[in-house]
């Protein structure tokens, strides 16, 4: 009786702890969001969440553990689509059009984020790469990983001749860069510009630059 009082006591912990760790990742988020990351700080977030700095400091070492952790999520979510969009019964060239759609509602969801995280990458030498956390290392590597599978993806509809061919390398990194750029002006726009908007205009980039004349039609969508 005592030993199942103690299991269910450790269950319970162990819910609690997660639940706590839930509040200080939700917390952290939405300062990031209202100050930055570079103004936000451990005190801001312990005040924020309701916990004191000792239980904060319990979870995560610093704001930059906290940070990754975040962006950990998101990646797992990007991951979980691409393998959605692996599955899908379709032409190269339609899943990477619902690749690019589902990608700009999670960066849409999540663009302080992942700005600041690809700010992250493009600044990060490999002296620089020497400092940083394990946690921000293994996102940066699984981030690049997920363009090469997007590469791939590429080499498929190339393969199928559906895209011309540019160097799947140079075209990920043109797609990537097309989405984060379109995101940010989103923001930037609220009054005058909307999603639909910018899905139309990504697509019309890649159906008058990348697709390969012989499956183009006038009334295409991608």
């Amino acid at each position: 009786m005592e030993e199942e009082a103690q299991t269910e006591k450790a269950i319970r912990r162990k819910r609690q702890i997660k639940r706590n760790r839930m509040i200080i990742l939700k917390s952290a988020r939405e300062l990031f969001f209202k100050k930055g990351l570079n103004n936000t700080t451990m005190e801001d977030i312990a005040g924020y969440s309701g916990f004191d700095r000792r239980t904060i400091y319990n979870h995560f070492k610093n704001k930059e553990e906290i940070f990754a952790a975040l962006v950990s999520d998101v990646i797992h979510e990007i991951k979980m689509v691409y393998n959605e969009v692996s599955l899908e019964s379709m032409s190269p060239l339609e899943k990477l059009k619902s690749l690019v759609l589902k990608l700009l509602d999670i960066y849409i969801d999540n663009s302080n984020l992942i700005n600041v995280f690809t700010t992250e990458i493009e600044a990060n030498d490999n002296k620089r790469k020497r400092n940083i956390s394990n946690h921000t290392l293994k996102n940066i590597n699984d981030y690049n990983d997920l363009e090469i599978r997007l590469m791939d993806l590429i080499k498929e509809a190339q393969e199928a001749d559906q895209l011309v061919y540019i160097h799947p390398y140079i075209l990920a990194g043109v797609l990537n860069e097309i989405i984060l750029r379109s995101i940010i002006i989103l923001h930037q726009n609220k009054k005058t510009l909307s999603k639909d908007d910018i899905v139309r205009d990504i697509l019309r980039i890649i159906e008058g630059n990348l697709l390969k004349s012989n499956i183009r039609s006038p009334n295409s969508k991608f």
